[in-house]
């Protein structure tokens, strides 16, 4: 097989492999532990190590991700189009970990003068058993060759080894920066507190990545007693990536007494890290930082405007409804109206109950629509019925569905009529919605329409409005009871059965159509 044959096959496969599936693969574990088991390990680990040499730069890193996240698995990395796996090295980097036979090869990868045939061999060797990888690497980090050190932290690393710590330690005064920097990434990876004041002291370090790499992991390692060091750096490094860093930490350690730094670096430059700064207060929720988010909700950059609107509804603070329902209002991008929907939803002020019924009402956007009924849904306000209860009628499925939930909530003293004929909408999930709605509400007059959905054609809907008669305390829902007895499914004869005898009737559903925000994109984990 031929060096490119190889690396079309099996680096590429790793990347196809990760693009295709994302994280969350298999680790597996081998099937055999015989003679043919050793030769196999043995002979991918130097087959995917020598695909890697001379790998271009984009694409060894990608292979590296893969490999680091474990993405794919055993039998499902592959979609249709991908490179031949025909000697089977990609399925085994996938699916397995390096066994004892593996271990000595991928160090001696380790210590390869290809910097990706050390970065792929870091990262399959950190899945081996600690002992070994102890064993194997540890000694790397005394090599003269820097580009060995920094492969052997950043193994040691993902290995998460506690009996590495003292040599990572001592890596941070390596004479080589990038040393120094994978020595700090790794301290934090591997999580032991007794790292955290050598780290407070390379925040003084004269290379900025290493500065920003120390910052990241006392923020893994939650350290409040560098929050003070790393306000400093916010303030005040010229390095923007070790700003961005400090205000991750920051926010990763949720101390109050980081706001001050963060609220001022919401005036910062750098919109990453004004951005970074609304995250972490948003992490930390005093109620202090309100002032200085709502300012950055007009902000020229449309991701710190969508990232300080979610810190405010992480800090439910009435105080920001005016200026978040000016942001639904008004922003040009939806991503910011919808969350401006969330946030007044969590914060649940009747304030907003008018604000959020014109953005139901008008918005071109379905998802900031969506959002709009389920916050009225959160705040139960009985002023909101009329306005959920035409946008039972929205051209969108998911705006009907939830705005027939929302009603529930509300609890409207009588049923509104779009609601009865909702039970017989076209959608299963608006007629299921709408079923249990009526159940909330109580209102008697929903027996017709709730007695004419136990004869709906989905099971689910059946159940639902059985659940709904169960709720009202008249005759007429008693009789439609006693019909369902008689009905194809046993589930729903079984809830009939328990009805009438006074019993819990399942399902008894509480869907709550939570919009959640959208989670901090910057550095992996």
């Amino acid at each position: 097989m031929t060096r490119r044959t190889l690396v079309n096959g099996s680096v590429i496969g790793l990347v196809a492999g990760a693009l295709a599936l994302g994280v969350g693969g298999v680790h597996g574990t081998a099937a055999a532990r015989g003679h043919a088991a050793v030769t196999a390990d043995s002979v991918h680990a130097a087959a995917l190590l020598e695909a890697a040499r001379g790998a271009p730069g984009a694409l060894c890193r990608l292979a590296e991700q893969a490999l680091e996240n474990r993405w794919g698995g055993a039998n499902s990395w592959r979609t249709p189009g991908d490179p031949a796996d025909t000697d089977g090295t990609t399925r085994w980097a996938f699916a397995r970990k390096p066994a004892d036979y593996a271990v000595p090869v991928l160090v001696r990868g380790i210590e390869d003068p290809d910097g990706c045939v050390r970065g792929v061999a870091a990262r399959l060797i950190a899945r081996a058993p600690t002992a070994q990888v102890n064993a194997g690497v540890l000694p790397l980090l005394g090599s003269a060759t820097a580009g060995t050190r920094v492969a052997a932290s950043v193994a040691l690393g993902l290995a998460e080894s506690d009996g590495a710590v003292d040599g990572l330690i001592g890596r941070l005064t390596d004479d080589a920066p990038d040393v120094r920097v994978a020595a700090a990434w790794a301290l934090g990876r591997v999580g032991a507190n007794r790292a955290a004041a050598p780290l407070r002291e390379v925040l003084r370090d004269r290379d900025a990545g290493v500065r920003a790499a120390a910052a990241q992991s006392l923020g893994q390692l939650e350290d409040t007693a560098a929050v003070e060091a790393l306000a400093r750096l916010l303030r005040s490094d010229a390095v923007e990536d070790v700003r961005v860093a400090a205000a991750e930490a920051l926010g990763r350690m949720e101390s109050k007494r980081a706001v001050p730094a963060l609220g001022a670096a919401l005036g910062d430059q750098s919109a990453e890290v004004r951005r970074t700064a609304a995250w972490a207060l948003g992490q930390i929720e005093d109620k202090s930082s309100v002032a200085a988010l709502t300012r950055a909700l007009t902000d020229r950059d449309v991701d710190v405007r969508e990232t300080a609107v979610w810190a405010l509804g992480q800090i439910e603070d009435d105080d920001a409804v005016p200026a978040l329902a000016e942001r639904l209002s008004r922003d040009d991008e939806s991503k910011v109206r919808e969350k401006a929907a969330w946030a007044l939803g969590q914060i649940e002020s009747k304030t907003a109950v008018a604000p959020l019924g014109t953005a139901l009402r008008g918005d071109h956007d379905e998802e900031v629509r969506r959002t709009a009924a389920w916050a009225l849904g959160q705040i139960s306000d009985r002023g909101a019925a009329d306005v959920l209860a035409a946008a039972l009628n929205d051209t969108a499925e998911a705006v009907r569905s939830v705005s027939a939930w929302a009603l529930g909530q509300v609890s409207p003293r009588s049923a509104p009529e779009a609601l009865l004929r909702a039970v017989n909408h076209d959608t299963p999930k608006v007629r299921e919605k709408a079923a249990w709605a009526l159940g909330q509400i109580g209102d008697d007059a929903a027996v017709p329409a709730l007695t004419t959905a136990l004869a709906d054609s989905v099971g689910q809907v059946r159940r639902m409005a059985l659940w709904a008669l169960g709720q009202l305390d008249s005759d007429a829902a008693r009789s439609a009871i006693v019909g369902a007895l008689k009905d194809a499914d046993p589930e729903v004869r079984a809830n009939a059965a328990r009805a009438l005898g006074g019993g819990h009737v399942d399902p008894m559903p509480e869907p709550r159509p939570r919009p959640e925000p959208r989670p901090f994109p910057h550095r992996d984990e």
